[in-house]
């Protein structure tokens, strides 16, 4: 398209950029809107991006933005020598369709990626992997065989658990403030895997599933491989935002709520009290099973959060869902559910369909680490505190403009890019031998494209090359100021 044509496309935008939001979410937004109401039609060749940025007098980086969403989303597809052409895409409504299952998971996640297949980066920003809580492992390990020797004369298959690890579970959740019987505890593989037994249980293709926006990647994965459809809440610093909250729950019945109430992942913030007994009303009151997935919880810097979410209804369908894979080890493989025990019941029948329980050796261990939680915690706390230390002073000192929020716990930076997006940028990086992750993909909406999502994991020297590489792409981008428009846009919150 010429100029003039694409001024006639821009004009049928109408006031796009009215609305809070960054400026290439609004501009797709804009067009989306086009496409669903039959303004746009299947078929319609968009202006290519240099000619419609100028036309709107945006950046070039603001429309490329906001094609990459409508490609992500299904609405648009684009070939060399063609321009970006409408596609039809699946039914309008106020929730996410779900994406492809055969582009979800494995080939979608870039950090399950990170964990099998070799790197040629000097540097990882990717997973959030800690190594062995050592020596606190290596001494339970020690024990493994006088512990195994006497649960030999069983057949060694427990779908629902060891029993020294689920009364040990029970007893770790009432100190944390929830009262647990051991009845009420499901042992699984990890958090992960209680998220694919919720998803199993509760999800269908066509089901809603509230999450929020950005959330952990591991679960929009899983979530969208089951077909369902999802409905993003943004989340502020006080956590998910209650009044979207309220309204998604309100508009669409959902079948799940999913939330990350503790260091939430990847934005790190905590949700207060206050909140955290309105979910709970949400759950006792409406029945809506809650997954509460507190992986990161115990991973404090000083000041504890708040009682989980299922300790204001302890009866109510909430699944208080924890891990040893970070405070511990993640070879050990080791995590929970907590729920009423009719609903345990229920979930360790589909366990028990696909492994028949975890393995004891990995049970056993637990069982002896869970009553030294306090130490561990204290441990990682001097430990994952030195790491952050040396990633905020080599971000202030190497790239000044980025801006972050600093978090109480967790293992990750939410890092906002003063321009230009993350994706764009993350390529750059790859290039100067540093890995990232771009926003977009902790996004359920495919937003957060001015986000990237830093661990501080690495060890001290690692996090300072890392940080070292990450300036040196970050001048190799050298991405153009945004205009004073764009730059108000950016100032909300996601």
């Amino acid at each position: 398209m010429h100029l003039n044509e694409s001024r006639t496309f821009g004009s049928a935008l109408g006031d796009w950029t009215a609305g809070s939001g960054p400026a290439y979410r609004l501009l797709a937004a804009a067009i989306r809107s086009r496409a669903e109401s039959g303004e746009l039609s299947a078929g319609t060749r968009l202006p290519a991006e240099r000619s419609l940025a100028d036309a709107l007098g945006v950046s070039r980086t603001t429309v490329v933005a906001a094609y990459d969403l409508l490609r992500q989303e299904g609405w648009l597809e684009s070939r060399r020598g063609s321009g970006s052409r409408l596609l039809r895409a699946g039914a309008p409504g106020s929730a996410v369709a779900a994406a492809d299952p055969g582009r979800s998971g494995f080939e979608r996640s870039t950090i399950l990626r990170s964990l099998v297949e070799a790197s040629e980066s000097k540097v990882e920003f990717m997973g959030l992997h800690l190594p062995a809580a050592s020596p606190f492992v290596a001494e339970a390990l020690e024990h493994v065989g006088e512990d195994l020797a006497k649960l030999v004369g069983h057949h060694g298959y427990w779908p629902v658990g060891l029993p020294a690890l689920r009364s040990a579970i029970a007893t770790h959740l009432t100190k944390s403030g929830l009262p647990s019987h051991p009845e009420e505890i499901l042992v699984t593989h990890g958090a992960q895997e209680a998220i694919g037994l919720a998803a199993s249980l509760f999800l269908a293709p066509g089901r809603t599933v509230v999450l929020e926006d950005p959330t952990y990647v591991g679960a929009i994965d899983v979530f969208a491989a089951a077909g369902a459809r999802l409905s993003p809440v943004p989340v502020s610093d006080h956590g998910v935002r209650m009044d979207f909250l309220r309204d998604a729950v309100a508009r669409e019945a959902p079948s799940l709520i999913y939330l990350m109430p503790s260091f939430q992942n990847p934005a790190g913030v905590v949700t207060p009290e206050s909140h955290r007994r309105e979910i709970a009303a949400i759950a006792a009151e409406r029945g809506i099973p809650i997954f509460e997935d507190d992986a990161l919880a115990n991973l404090d810097m000083g000041h504890r959060p708040p009682k989980p979410i299922a300790s204001y209804a302890p009866a109510a369908p909430i699944l208080s869902v924890g891990s040893l894979s970070k405070l511990m080890w993640g070879g050990l493989r080791v995590g929970w559910i907590r729920a009423p025990e009719p609903l345990i019941g229920r979930l360790a029948r589909k366990k028990a369909l696909g492994d028949l329980g975890n393995s004891a050796v990995s049970q056993v261990v637990a069982a002896r680490l869970l009553p030294r939680a306090g130490e561990i915690r204290e441990f990682r706390r001097r430990q994952i505190s030195e790491r952050l230390a040396v990633m905020e002073k080599e971000l202030s000192r190497l790239l000044p403009e980025w801006t972050w929020r600093r978090p109480g716990g967790g293992l990750s930076l939410w890092v906002r890019l003063p321009r230009g997006n993350a994706v764009e940028f993350g390529r750059v990086a790859q290039r100067h031998g540093v890995s990232i992750l771009p926003g977009t993909i902790c996004s359920p909406s495919n937003g957060c494209a001015e986000f990237l999502r830093l661990p501080f994991v690495l060890e001290s020297a690692k996090i300072r090359e890392g940080v070292r590489l990450l300036a040196e792409a970050w001048r190799a981008y050298a991405p153009a100021p945004a205009p004073a428009r764009e730059r108000a846009a950016l100032e909300v919150l996601v």
